[in-house]
């Protein structure tokens, strides 16, 4: 039997679906076919609300794009990047997404006066524009920094449209494995370190190697890092402008002197994405801006006292697939 609390929904389905096929309604799709969707997405803007970042992407497009140029803005999203670049003057500015958020660039372009922006609705990998590339912009960064295809789509991009000497804004990259203890709320122990009454959960511990994968991390707030225990150190870094495909490490040997006393409860990605020299922002959890969500590689909890050395052993068969990860003590 039908829910009752659908019938509504149904029947506006039905209205809609009958809409769309009446022959006017064709006539006015062609003639507004330069509209934004009526129903908007809700945006990500974790990022806008993150002044360092924004402000070294302006700073960054300043510095870069030319009058003149041809400009990509890739992954455009709500189009901050593009409506920062449409100010200097550029020959062509192309903002490329595939998902709905390209209407609300659109829409808030045409509300800020800008006019010079074309906005293509594609697959970035599909992307073909007439002629070669002076400056890709991207914000092409997962929550665990290589899940949205940092890597294959801008060394696509690159080789399929930057002329010689073109930027990619950012092209470098510092990518930081760090041991963290957590603030005791923001704790979540492994089942079988969890003490229960009535129920003892330690047995569950043999079966460690047969869980998914996913059960070894999470996602946590910068404000659930209590502290890092040693001096961040780059585990390695890229640059997306240079680097050749098979040429990043999958296994890593990580060494650290620990600075700061406490548990480690786990290992947390974070990254620096630079433009150049000077002009960088990061994902620190410690920073105090931060509002970017970091990946969590969970660990069995385990002390350590100053000057003490961690010493940990990771092995990254794809980049962008975290489920391949592994990482132990040694």
């Amino acid at each position: 039997m039908a829910n009752l609390r659908d019938l509504p929904r149904q029947a506006w389905g039905d209205l809609q679906s009958r809409l769309r096929h009446l022959p006017l309604m064709g006539t006015l799709r062609n003639m507004l076919v330069e509209a934004p969707e009526l129903s908007s997405p809700a945006p990500r803007d974790s990022g806008l609300g993150d002044a360092e970042r924004v402000e070294a992407y302006q700073r960054a497009i300043e510095r870069y794009v030319k009058p003149g140029q041809v400009v990509v803005d890739v992954g455009t999203g709500t189009g901050l990047r593009a409506l920062l670049a449409s100010k200097r003057g550029p020959r062509k500015l192309y903002a490329v997404d595939a998902s709905r958020n390209l209407d609300t660039a659109r829409w808030v372009a045409r509300r800020n006066g800008l006019s010079d922006i074309k906005f293509v609705r594609t697959d970035s990998a599909r992307f073909r524009p007439a002629e070669r590339v002076d400056v890709l912009l991207h914000e092409q960064l997962g929550d665990a920094l290589f899940d949205a295809g940092l890597i294959p789509r801008l060394l696509g991009l690159r080789d399929r449209l930057l002329v010689n000497g073109g930027r990619i804004l950012p092209n470098r990259f510092e990518v930081f494995f760090e041991p963290v203890q957590l603030r005791e709320e923001a704790r979540l122990p492994f089942i079988w370190n969890q003490r229960l009454p009535d129920v003892d959960f330690s047995c569950m511990q043999v079966l460690r190697d047969t869980l998914s994968p996913a059960y070894f991390t999470r996602f946590v707030r910068p404000q659930d890092v209590e502290r890092l225990l040693c001096h961040p150190e780059p585990a390695f870094a890229l640059d997306l402008e240079t680097l050749r495909a098979g040429s990043l490490p999958h296994r890593l040997r990580l060494e650290r002197p620990v600075v700061h006393e406490g548990r480690v409860d786990g290992l947390c990605l974070f990254y620096r994405a630079r433009f150049d020299s000077e002009l960088s922002f990061d994902t620190f959890p410690e920073r105090r801006q931060a509002c970017t969500p970091v990946l969590l590689l969970r660990t069995d909890p385990r002390d350590f006292a100053r000057y003490e050395t961690i010493r940990l052993e990771m092995s990254l068969p794809e980049l962008s697939d975290v489920t391949t990860w592994r990482w132990s003590f040694l």
